[in-house]
């Protein structure tokens, strides 16, 4: 019986050990003097700390069974959350919340303290400032680099600047304090970590982290145009590197104020120079497009200078120029159209008068085209004879088979037929050119067409008659 009561307990055992475990890690960063919040699903949880610097002491317990057994921590109003008010660098470590019921739930969180409470960027260059508003000097400024404040905040500050004013070496003349803040000129990434003021007893007032970073410029220029790079520090203490788009391998260029040779492996000889702290690459092209960055002789980024290239664009007096000769080109096209219309309908029109004239008879047809002649030169005529349009009258008269036209006191624009009884008198101008000529032919041919047919006339009459002793008169004294 005992026997199997051992079995059973180490079957019991051995599952319970062999049960899998839901750990559930977790890394948070905190500023110092923030509050950290530990969230509870349960107040019987139990919430354990082990300290960053003494891992060997083993697990405090800060709450258990729903009671918080540590003066650090304390229960929020809505016993949600347990809460470690204003951490500094002894809150550091793992904290670890299990329910004792259940292992196989366990959530761990590893807290990082910073040595500062509030963290200020400065860029590549430029001046760190610490407010001391409200503090009584003389005052004290401490510095952890940044490798120190995130590791190692157990470690003795380096004292930059004493009471008595005393700066430390390397930091003379970067250093200056007033009543206003205590500033450290031209910031690198040395520089970067955690500053401490302390006041005229050694209280600590104010903890900053300085957060040093690059320049960043974005620059796109026009083809065959002058990329500048500043390089902020002298030309003897950076390097400068270049990496194309195509190949992302970066080159050095500039290695403490000389130009190396891959300035003419990448195409950048007789056009890449340098002025001083200013680097100059001239007539920028497509291939030219890159990042070019300046480092430190420690390997801390000064500056990025991303190139890109604009889309060609022509200037804006070309593109008046092109857009005033488009604009004549339009107008010339209308008048172009305008007048393959006009020549188009007098086309027309002629062909019609060339039809009326083949259906009234081939004798008729020629004598309506005398007519029509005689009328375009008279009209002819009186354009060029504006200044004697006070000659003497000129009588035709044209008797065809019956077909009887005169003109009498023909002046500027002014015609008068008549077809046996059937008269046409017009005031208007007139011109081959004009819609108003256009129209009195088509009423002439319209009067040709529908005349009654005339008695035979003699053959003399067939021509202008200029005397009277025609014997067209003759005839009309018989009648």
């Amino acid at each position: 019986m005992a026997a199997v009561c051992v079995i059973a307990l180490s079957v019991l055992l051995t599952t319970a050990l062999s049960a899998p475990v839901n750990v559930e890690e977790d890394f948070q960063t905190f500023f110092h003097g923030e509050d950290y919040h530990i969230r509870l699903p349960s107040l019987a949880l139990e919430v354990t700390f082990r300290n960053r610097s003494s891992p060997r002491s083993g697990d405090v317990f800060l709450m258990r069974g729903g009671i918080v057994v540590n003066s650090r921590a304390k229960l929020n109003s809505h016993l949600s959350h347990l809460i470690i008010d204003a951490v500094d660098e002894g809150d550091e470590g793992v904290y670890t919340v299990k329910n004792p019921e259940t292992l196989q739930d366990v959530q761990r969180t590893t807290l990082i303290v910073r040595d500062c409470s509030n963290e200020l960027i400065v860029k590549y260059g430029e001046h760190f400032n610490i407010p001391l508003l409200g503090l009584t000097p003389p005052v004290t400024l401490e510095y952890r680099p940044s490798a120190v404040e995130a590791n190692q905040t157990s470690r003795p500050a380096l004292m930059l600047l004493t009471n008595t004013g005393m700066s430390r070496d390397g930091y003379q003349g970067r250093i200056t304090v007033s009543e206003r803040h205590a500033s450290l000129s031209a910031v690198s990434g040395a520089d970067e970590g955690s500053y401490t003021i302390r006041d005229a007893e050694g209280v600590i007032q104010r903890k900053v982290c300085l957060n040093v970073k690059e320049h960043q410029n974005f620059v796109k220029l026009h083809r065959g145009k002058t990329l500048k790079i500043h390089l902020i520090l002298n030309s003897s203490l950076v390097h400068l590197y270049y990496t194309s788009d195509n190949d992302h391998t970066p080159h050095l260029l500039l290695d403490k104020g000389e130009f190396t040779s891959a300035q003419a492996d990448l195409g950048f000889e007789e056009r890449l120079y340098m002025d001083g702290s200013w680097i100059f690459l001239d007539q920028v092209k497509a291939s030219d497009v890159g990042e070019f960055k300046v480092t430190d002789i420690l390997g801390f980024t000064v500056s990025t200078t991303h190139l890109g290239l604009l889309p060609y664009r022509l200037e804006s007096l070309y593109v008046a120029i092109i857009a005033m000769l488009g604009f004549l080109a339009f107008l010339l096209l209308v008048c172009l159209l305008s007048c393959l219309y006009k020549v188009k309908k007098r086309g027309q029109r002629g062909a019609a008068l060339e039809k009326i004239a083949h259906k009234s008879g081939e004798d008729e047809g020629e004598a309506f085209r005398q007519v029509v002649k005689n009328i375009t030169k008279l009209s002819e005529d009186s354009k060029h004879s504006q200044a004697d349009n006070t000659e003497k009258s000129q009588s035709t008269e044209v008797d065809i088979k019956g077909l009887e036209v005169s003109s009498k006191e023909v002046g500027i624009g002014n015609l008068d037929t008549s077809d046996s009884g059937v008269g046409f008198n017009t005031a208007l101008p007139l011109d081959t050119d004009t819609d108003a000529a256009d129209h009195n032919l088509d009423s002439v041919a319209v009067s040709v067409s529908e005349a009654p047919p005339s008695p035979p006339a003699c053959c003399c009459c067939r021509v202008q008659a200029k005397h009277s002793s025609c014997c067209g008169s003759q005839i009309k004294s018989s009648s």
